[in-house]
């Protein structure tokens, strides 16, 4: 059983009328299960989700606790990402099938540089200061298929801003899935074996893309809107495309297609450079912007001192919530986070004052309406037609692993059973 796994960035629960009236993920909702309740973990940023989509654990447990590292000396364009793979701490979807003898491709998908259980491997990277980003690229994936990619089908993509990253993205899956089955070559008489050269070649079993068209437009024209439509209507053509590939190889029947978004996001009218009026009133502590929330990255013996200081200004900061350090346990925010704090709607922690401000954001805790994603999941182990009233993004890599015969005894997630046939 195949596994093609594909990430809605930024696609939640608000999103599934429209979604749904499309095309593609509407008949893939009629024709397998589907979410609209998918709860996402704390934090709601793209890295620790995406890691949590792979691996069923919370980041107490897989260790990617934000998008880039916490380097505050540095400055915001400056500072790197957990880009690569190494710096997971729980197994993967990636390295359980891999174990089982499966090849696996990644397209984009975050924390996947230099990765040993990924045969195609087009991990997403970004370039700082300095530094070329095809070059960086070429340094943390498959060196030589992308190089052979780049030649063959680079001339085809417009830029390397979305939507034409996405549609690159979509073509590179579309030819791994074609690598099922080629013409077949004329066997020479001098053919010990002819029948080799009929051989059809092998796609990977178990590939992994996300898709970031929507997060980006929503981050710079807000999340409602007409370009937020369009670029849903490009997303439902990208994973068309790639049914349309997967049918044309006749390999539906034996393929599970799985599409899950990580967090939605929501309009920022104000943003607070928390971090400097930390630094200004002599707080001992730092804030680390999540995009809306921020964690306080504080000593143990500083944290009631900073606790206090943060209560008695929560009007004057726009915070919403504080959450403790009981609180971030019971949620399984990232190990060492003591504190961490909430806006009002509508507010956004941001470095510097001057940040460049986005139209909105995510970054918020659990309780907030963005917190509940989409799910879908198609093919021969699953219902048809039917409904989850709810479920967890730690719950999607065990039941996928299950779906396609791996084992990931290290999840912290459970399989979601109501999602399967009968007797599978």
């Amino acid at each position: 059983m195949r596994l093609l796994l594909i990430s809605l960035d930024a696609a939640f629960h608000d999103d599934a009328q429209m979604l749904l009236s499309l095309p593609t993920l509407g008949r893939l909702a009629d024709e397998g299960v589907f979410c609209d309740q998918l709860q996402t973990i704390y934090p709601s940023l793209t890295y620790p989700v995406h890691t949590s989509l792979l691996t069923g654990c919370y980041p107490d447990k897989h260790g990617i606790d934000h998008n880039e590292r916490f380097m505050p000396k540095l400055p915001a364009d400056k500072r790197p990402w957990y880009w690569d793979a190494a710096d997971i701490k729980a197994e993967t979807l990636h390295q359980a099938a891999h174990k089982a003898g499966r090849e696996v491709a990644s397209i984009l998908w975050p924390v996947s540089g230099h990765n040993p259980y990924v045969r195609y491997n087009f991990p997403e990277v970004h370039a700082l200061p300095g530094e070329q980003q095809t070059l960086k690229v070429l340094r943390y994936g498959s060196f030589g298929w992308l190089l052979q990619s780049e030649l063959k089908y680079g001339r085809t993509r417009l830029s390397t801003k979305q939507p034409h990253l996405d549609r690159f993205a979509t073509l590179l899956v579309q030819k791994l899935i074609e690598k099922q089955y080629h013409p077949p070559k004329v066997p020479k008489i001098t053919d010990v074996e002819p029948s080799a050269k009929l051989k059809a070649r092998h796609m990977p079993d178990v590939i992994s893309l996300h898709l970031v068209d929507l997060d980006a437009t929503r981050h710079h024209h807000g999340v409602h809107g007409g370009e937020t439509k369009l670029a849903m209507v490009r997303l439902d053509q990208c994973v068309g495309h790639l049914l349309e590939a997967l049918e044309q190889v006749g390999v539906m029947e034996d393929t599970v297609l799985a599409i899950v978004s990580d967090h939605g996001q929501s309009d920022i009218m104000r943003v607070i450079a928390l971090d400097e009026w930390l630094k200004t009133s002599g707080v001992p502590a730092r804030a680390q912007t999540l995009g809306m929330g921020a964690y306080i990255r504080c000593d143990r013996d500083a944290y009631q001192q900073v606790h206090d200081a943060l209560s008695l200004h929560m009007e004057e900061l726009r915070i919403s919530h504080i959450y403790t350090k009981q609180e971030l346990h019971a949620m399984h925010a990232p190990e060492g986070v003591l504190m961490a704090v909430e806006p009002e709607d509508g507010v956004a922690f941001v470095d510097l004052i001057d940040d460049k401000a986005e139209a909105a954001t995510h970054g918020f805790g659990p309780g907030h309406p963005a917190a509940k994603c989409l799910l879908w999941m198609a093919g021969p182990p699953f219902l048809a037609g039917a409904r989850l009233r709810a479920a967890h993004v730690v719950d999607v890599a065990p039941t996928l692993a299950r779906a396609i015969h791996l084992e990931l005894p290290g999840a912290q997630g459970r399989v979601l059973e109501e999602a399967f046939r009968p007797g599978y």
